[in-house]
């Protein structure tokens, strides 16, 4: 028999650490956690973790059949400045992982008879303005507006949303009669702040870099321009944000992404 589990891929990153500290506390499912990399002691012995590649297909096939994922968090991603580097690998974890993922949320929510939660942090970096002029301009967009991204991670973002979207809305199994479609949910997030983790491969890194120097007494010298402006979000409230999410009635969301 399967075990209801919560899975967090991307576990032994910074929104996952924090994520995996408060579900724990608050939920009474065995939390199952998902990396390349170990997380640390503390928090490892808040939930059971695997050790592997999201692109992993045969491990995947085996986390299935051991377990019954009530909520997937997917926090799994090469982040922007990476994906810069290599984008044809972020194209593999980003998209291809995310795919596999949705696959696997929809099988189990077709074979167990009820939707499976599948929440998906995506980014302000699906925005694309083309100029400073304009974004000075536009000041408050909205969710649909300006979805041009120029990044290889902003461009993997937006699609994930939409594939998230069509297997939420219209995604057929042959050999279903009725199809059980999967709860896809997503929510754009600015730059995060953490007191306790520093970010690594993302543009908006210099921010929290500048905060933990300070907090050290470290100099920092700051590559962006000082009339540079981006949002940023503590990640507390992130955290707080991704959990509301996953707990609201589905009846009163309107957007399957917002920001």
């Amino acid at each position: 028999m399967r075990k209801k589990a919560i899975l967090i891929t991307g576990a032994s990153g910074e929104i996952g650490q924090a994520l995996i500290t408060s579900l724990a506390e608050s939920s009474a499912l065995p939390i199952l956690t998902l990396d390349l990399h170990a997380i640390p002691p503390e928090i490892a012995a808040l939930c059971s973790h695997v050790a592997g590649d999201i692109l992993d297909h045969k491990l995947l096939a085996r986390l299935v059949t051991e377990y019954d994922f009530e909520t997937i968090f997917h926090l799994a991603a090469l982040l922007s400045t990476r994906s810069e580097f290599s984008p044809e690998l972020a194209h593999q974890v980003n998209v291809d992982g995310t795919l596999a993922l949705l696959q696997v949320a929809a099988e189990q929510s077709q074979r167990r008879g009820r939707p499976v939660s599948f929440i998906f942090p995506s980014s302000i970096a699906a925005y694309g303005v083309p100029n400073l002029d304009v974004k000075a301009r536009d000041r408050r967009v909205k969710e649909w507006q300006w979805n041009s991204p120029t990044t290889m991670y902003g461009c993997n973002k937006l699609y994930c949303e939409q594939l998230g979207i069509y297997y939420s809305k219209h995604y057929q199994q042959l050999s279903a009669s009725r199809p059980m479609m999967l709860d896809f949910r997503s929510l754009r997030f600015p730059g995060l702040i953490s007191a306790y983790t520093v970010p690594s491969g993302g543009t908006t890194d210099y921010g929290p870099e500048m905060l933990h120097a300070a907090a050290q007494g470290k100099p920092y010298d700051c590559f962006v321009r000082p009339d540079s402006v981006l949002p940023f979000m503590a990640m507390p409230d992130a955290v707080t944000a991704l959990l509301q999410l996953a707990a609201a009635p589905a009846e009163r969301l309107t957007r399957s992404s917002t920001t």
